[in-house]
């Protein structure tokens, strides 16, 4: 199994390193495609819609072609102005009668590193200048104070048009759960830079979740609040939205899979838009959650990718809910992250007692959880 990884893995290092043409045609043709989509919709595509278009025959689906920052702040609004007795679907859902959080969770601090990749490029955006480096920003949440331990490492990749801090109370929560979280703005998409986000730079956000693994090995190994904390062979991906799709890729797609993870969490996300095999044997567990009322990407994304990926596979619903406030706000996000701890604990911590806590977590009022 790791060996069929290792050779997917060094296929498409190949591919990065000698066909770079390819790969900035394939980005062209993925811009193009949004383009047209803009068109074909006479230029009024709303934020919580989902479209698609096709370039050169190949279809391109967009999850939310203007960002998640409006559809976040409509979804709050939307809340607030429900009345006590709404019967809408998007209703707050029952708080958890049981609790799936291991006792004692660790306090969490925060840092900010920046790396940067000499080999890749950084796309302009809206008439900043691009760079022949790519620079991406990275806020790490860890447990605190050091122990003499090393804890499994999760890289999440944020939607389109937001940026990392949007999702800092899911982050804060998996690290309290014992888990160093990087999560990096992802130079062409991400809010944290100044201009417009570029969509078809989106293409390249797997390869920088490679590099910010690297980069956190890295940072492990050497003197610093970091040293000794990441566990080389316990690496986790999770990702929300597009950052979704990235995560799936990094993990589940033939030309991007980066072998050294060895699971993932994808919320509301979906496989599409990258060339190459989805879900082949050999790859990873995974868990994808999903609201069943979710605004802008059909639930039936996860029902699909969940048919189609190798066991051991797991699909959290969340009765009702929205695209994204279900992952940032009470009283969804807590529930949310002590799933994601549970799952993480099984399968990167190797802690089976997990298992029955992620069945707990699955069983709440307005919770199912599915496994194959």
């Amino acid at each position: 199994m790791v060996d069929s990884r290792l050779r997917a893995l060094a296929v498409t290092r190949c591919v990065r390193s000698c066909d770079v043409r390819a790969s900035r045609v394939l980005a062209a043709s993925l811009a193009l495609a949004l383009v047209a989509s803009a068109c074909s919709t006479g230029g009024d595509t709303k934020a919580g819609s989902s479209a698609s278009s096709t370039e050169g025959g190949r279809s391109v689906r967009l999850i939310a072609p203007l960002g998640l920052r409006r559809i976040l702040r409509d979804e709050r609004a939307a809340r607030k102005d429900q009345p006590a007795t709404s019967t809408s679907t998007t209703t707050t859902v029952p708080v958890p009668t049981t609790t799936t959080r291991p006792a004692s969770p660790y306090a969490v601090a925060r840092l900010q590193q920046t790396f940067v990749d000499p080999t890749r490029s950084s796309p302009a955006r809206d008439g900043h200048a691009g760079a022949a480096s790519r620079t991406i920003v990275t806020t790490i949440y860890y447990p605190a104070p050091p122990v003499d331990r090393a804890f499994p490492l999760v890289v999440f990749a944020h939607g389109y048009a937001i940026d990392a801090a949007a999702y800092a109370p899911l982050l804060e929560d998996l690290a309290s759960g014992g888990y160093v979280v990087a999560a990096p703005d992802f130079p062409g998409t991400s809010t944290a830079y100044p201009g417009g986000a570029d969509r078809s730079d989106s293409l390249q956000q797997p390869g920088d979740i490679s590099f910010v693994i690297t980069s956190m090995l890295d940072l492990s190994a050497a003197p610093g609040p970091l040293a000794g904390m990441v566990d080389p062979g316990a690496v986790g991906v999770s990702g929300q939205s597009d950052g979704g799709v990235t995560a799936a890729a990094a993990a589940y797609n033939t030309c991007c899979i980066d072998p050294r993870i060895r699971a993932a969490t994808i919320l509301t996300g979906g496989a599409f838009g990258f060339d190459g095999q989805w879900f082949p044997p050999g790859t990873p567990p995974v868990m994808f959650v999903h609201a069943t009322a979710d605004e802008v990407n059909p639930y039936s994304a996860s029902t699909s990718m969940f048919a189609q990926a190798q066991s051991p596979k797991y699909l959290l619903t969340i009765d009702g809910g929205s695209h994204l406030e279900v992952y940032v706000d009470p009283p969804w996000e807590e529930h949310v992250a002590n799933a994601m701890v549970a799952f993480f604990d099984l399968y990167l911590k190797g802690d089976q007692a997990a298992a029955g806590r992620l069945t707990t977590a699955g069983s709440q009022p307005g919770y199912t959880l599915q496994s194959g």
